[in-house]
Formats: structure tokens, sequence, C-alpha cells
């Protein structure tokens, strides 16, 4: 089969747009993240596995049920770590919502973060969100999520 190749002189592509689904746009994914900071984690610092977790435990009812029983069960579910979550937090860093301790390995949230994790406390949004991180609490620390994933997990 013969490409006619020499007979084209110029391409054009034209952009489109397409919606996206608001679960993949990074700003929900910050406002999430902002939220398991501010309602459930020790001064307001986060690990790397620990949002991962609870990106993962935020999808569905089933999954808050199994995050919130992880105490008792002790099973570390098998997770899929989410890029879109890894990029919501890179546009976090650039926006200062977030900072990163390259010493301890965590996300914290700055006073930015601090001021936007009010405002959506007060809004109307994220509802099933607030109450389920307001029931776990703090229950989960990094170090607890760790030694779970570890034993789940050796190296």
């Amino acid at each position: 089969m013969d490409l006619p190749l020499d007979e084209i002189e110029e391409i054009n592509f034209n952009r489109k747009k397409i919606p996206i689904s608001p679960e993949l746009r990074p700003i929900y994914r910050i406002s999430q993240i902002i939220l398991v900071m501010e309602l459930s984690s020790t001064m307001k610092t986060a690990s790397l596995l620990k949002l991962q977790l609870f990106n993962w435990g935020l999808q569905n009812e089933e999954r808050y049920e199994r995050l919130f029983k992880l105490k008792e069960t002790k099973d570390f579910p098998i997770i899929r770590f989410d890029p879109f979550l890894n990029r919501a937090l890179n546009y976090g860093v650039a926006m200062q919502v977030f900072s990163f301790n390259v010493k301890t390995g965590k996300f914290s949230l700055t006073e930015k973060g601090e001021l936007l994790a009010q405002k959506i406390l007060k809004g109307d949004v994220f509802s099933k969100e607030k109450v389920f991180l307001k029931t776990i609490k703090k229950s989960l620390s990094d170090k607890y999520i760790l030694q779970l994933f570890k034993e789940r997990y050796p190296s």
C-alpha cells in the first residue's frame, strides 16, 4: 500500500475542549488533601502513603468502611497509587498551599492552606468526606499506616 506522503504539504490540528470529571481536576484533589490534613492528621502533616490511602478510601462508601475499620482489622488494603494525587500535590506546593519537608518526607499545610481549609469547612462542599474525616479523626497516624504497609508488603 502506497501512502501519498509526497503530496501532503501541511497537516493542521485543532484542539477541542473535552469535559473532565471533577474528581480528576487538581483543585478537587487539593481540596481533599487539605481536608485530610486538617481533620485527620497530626500537626496538619501527612506522608504520601497516608494521602494515597485516604485518597483511595474517599472514593466510595465501601472504602470508607474499610478505612474506618483499618485499626481493628489491621488489614492494609490493596490500593492504587493515583498519579492525579501526585499531580495535585505538585500543584499545591507550587500554589504554596502545601510545603514538603525533605527530612521527614511529609507534606504540611501552609498558612494559605489553613485559610483554604477553613473556607472548605464552612462551605457546602465535600459533605460526606467531612463527616467521614471527622469520624475517623486522627486515629490513623503516618507511623501506624507505614507499619501496616510494611507488614503487608515486606521488602
